[in-house]
């Protein structure tokens, strides 16, 4: 490949793959509305989020452009994460709502039904200990 379209097909990859980090990110936050956190949780999801983004761009650049760090790269991510968060993020966090909705009312059900067990294992229970 020549020098622009290397740069150009460089360009493209690093875009996939600041699009990719939105979507990693969202995850992280659609796992904190489903299981709350306290701040030093946060923290470390966060320094988390942060080193796989940090070995994720690395591993490319290592890959795709010989570790060399330009300026279009960052732009190129930044694009690739503004694509993202204009086009699928809102619709991925609804989804992620319905998840914790739907999780919640799933822990309902099974609360309700372990209890009605319970109760019944608890009257069976009683009514051999009578008759014996």
């Amino acid at each position: 490949m020549t020098g622009i379209s290397w740069q150009a097909a460089t360009f493209l990859i690093i875009c996939a793959a600041g699009f990719a980090l939105g979507i990693f990110y969202d995850v992280f936050r659609i796992l904190r509305k489903i299981v709350r956190h306290n701040a030093v949780f946060i923290s470390i999801e966060d320094i988390i989020f942060w080193l796989a983004a940090a070995a994720l761009t690395f591993f490319l650049l290592m890959r795709i452009n010989f570790g060399e760090l330009r300026f279009f790269i960052f732009l190129a991510l930044a694009i690739g994460l503004a694509i993202y968060f204009s086009s699928l993020s809102r619709p991925i966090l609804h989804f992620g709502g319905l998840l914790k909705k739907g999780l919640h009312k799933g822990g309902k059900y099974v609360k309700i039904k372990a209890t009605k067990v319970r109760d019944g294992v608890v009257r069976l229970a009683k009514k051999n200990g009578e008759s014996a």
